[in-house]
């Protein structure tokens, strides 16, 4: 069963399955004081996975927090399991054990482990976590995954503080044939307050950032991505997923998304049908396409960008239908940066059939 009266049929549901953290990333956007306490249970999570069933949801995020901070979240990623969601598993694996991997191994539909990697230096992982071992535990977690054939996906957020060490990690999972992706655009804080942007790289560290990637023949120059090619932007929903998943918090609460704590509810009082399908805010956010904002409408960019609507929200302070000028200025930059690449590539491709 899909969702009814007229509201599109839910795709996925995101589980915050445990609010607490055991690191404190100084980039970090979750930072909200409402997402700080909780964790859902079993019983919980089944409730919430079978309603989202019915509304059409195929595919499942459980994350934090530290997921692994949550003493019931095998049984959670079971009932997700036998459930059928395609799921992906967020840790920064810090915590996880030997018996952990086997359990995980042992799962049909988990699409992957999504583990944060931000230096292969200790020094430089452990001070944007917060926590001393991180580094050493995190990539213990991957090796004991791999090694019972887990799917594992790094994530290697770039910054200030390991804006030339995030390379290295890059390298690494290429080597070892780890899939990653490096996130180049740190998102404000949940909060609306926007301190952790101090830990986002500027221009100037960006185009740094570019000579790098472009060593050893470009080998890293794939982070720039190809750009989507035309799009009719009277089709692409603005806000994109948020308007067709929901996410459950620790404590119960029901947002639109994780990183957008506007609250729509909570699973102890409301249905996720009833919040999926009558909130007006969710009604608002199918209705937004990109070509009904002005500055996206006239952008010459819009083929590079991805149309994420977190750094919009939080730069808005959750007001509908603004962007955020520094995204904004991240595609152009980005899309510059793939042109130059691209001449860059196929002089060096020239000069080799000389």
């Amino acid at each position: 069963m899909n969702a009814t009266d007229g509201a599109p049929a839910m795709t996925h549901i995101e589980l915050e399955i445990s609010n607490p953290c055991n690191e404190r990333c100084v980039h970090c956007y979750r930072t909200c004081e409402s997402t700080r306490r909780g964790f859902l249970t079993e019983k919980q999570a089944r409730r919430v996975l079978e309603q989202a069933k019915e509304l059409g949801a195929t595919s499942a995020t459980v994350t934090g927090g530290e997921t692994l901070l949550n003493p019931e979240w095998r049984g959670i990623l079971g009932a997700a399991d036998e459930m059928g969601f395609r799921t992906s598993l967020f840790t920064n694996g810090t915590l996880m054990k030997e018996d952990d991997a086997e359990f995980l191994s042992g799962l049909k539909n988990l699409k992957e482990v999504q583990i944060s990697l931000y230096a292969l230096d200790e020094a430089v992982h452990d001070a944007i976590t917060g926590l001393k071992g991180s580094c050493a535990a995190t990539k213990n977690t991957i090796s004991l995954l791999r090694e019972h054939g887990v799917p594992v996906f790094v994530s290697c957020p770039a910054m200030k503080e390991n804006k030339t060490a995030v390379l290295d990690v890059m390298r690494w999972c290429d080597d070892n044939g780890i899939p990653s992706c490096a996130d180049i655009f740190i998102f404000g804080g949940s909060n609306y307050e926007g301190k952790n942007l101090a830990h986002r790289l500027s221009r100037e560290e960006l185009e740094g950032f570019f000579k790098e990637t472009m060593k050893d023949g470009g080998r890293l120059s794939y982070v720039w991505g190809s750009g989507h090619g035309e799009r009719d932007l009277s089709q692409v929903e603005f806000y994109g997923g948020a308007a067709h998943s929901l996410c459950v918090s620790g404590d119960g609460a029901i947002y639109p998304a994780i990183g957008w704590y506007e609250p729509l509810g909570n699973i102890e009082s409301n249905t996720l049908r009833e919040v999926y399908e009558n909130s007006p805010l969710l009604k608002r956010l199918r209705t937004i396409r990109a070509a009904d904002i002005p500055e996206c409408a006239a952008c010459k960019y819009a083929d590079f960008c991805d149309f994420c609507f977190t750094p919009h929200v939080t730069a808005n302070h959750g007001k509908l239908g603004k962007v955020d000028a520094e995204f904004c200025k991240f595609v152009a930059l980005r899309k510059e940066l793939a042109a130059r690449r691209d001449e860059i590539m196929k002089a060096n491709q020239c000069n080799k059939d000389k």
